[in-house]
């Protein structure tokens, strides 16, 4: 990881304006980050689970909030259009909310994986796809605290048997190929 973080630092060039690709990588991570924001406030008001509570607190105001402040600021400095968004979600009583409409605990955090899982996606082609040093380094940051967000939850999931796992493969002896 410090090899990679060591190449951005160093290159250190002027920034060009940036490419079509590199600005749509930033709007889509932009949308999809604004996204993941809000269904995790909307996914908090589900449970009464403190662990999961601070869980998605911490995605919300530790990786999402940042990043999508970053983003903000590169659209607005670039001349890049802000694409519409959702505005934050009220606080609700989780015990009113009516079974047949409320998520389980299991539900809500295989959903927020997934969320995360979506986000590296877009990390990996905003790395793939950048040429400016600068947009690499976001995306390689981003990329850092999701994955790191991402490998808690992954371990609470196991921790609570929340986590949806395919059957084991076992390969057939004789059989041929």
């Amino acid at each position: 990881m410090n090899f990679l973080q060591s190449l951005f630092q160093s290159a250190n060039q002027p920034p060009t304006p940036p490419t079509i690709g590199e600005a749509f990588n930033v709007w889509t991570y932009y949308v999809a980050a604004k996204e993941c924001r809000t269904l995790t406030m909307m996914m908090s008001n589900h449970t009464n689970d403190i662990e999961q509570k601070q869980l998605i607190e911490h995605l919300i105001s530790e990786v999402l909030e940042p990043q999508i402040k970053q983003m903000t600021d590169f659209l607005r400095n670039e001349g890049i259009p802000m694409p519409p968004g959702s505005g934050d979600k009220p606080k609700a009583n989780e015990q009113q909310i009516p079974p047949g409409a409320k998520m389980t605990d299991d539900e809500i955090a295989n959903m927020v994986l997934l969320k995360t899982i979506g986000l590296l996606s877009l990390c990996h082609l905003g790395l793939a796809q950048g040429l400016r040093d600068d947009i690499g380094s976001m995306f390689y940051n981003f990329q850092a605290h999701v994955l790191a967000h991402s490998y808690n939850l992954k371990k609470t999931m196991q921790k609570r048997g929340w986590m949806l796992v395919p059957p084991f493969y076992y390969a057939s002896h004789g059989v041929p190929r």
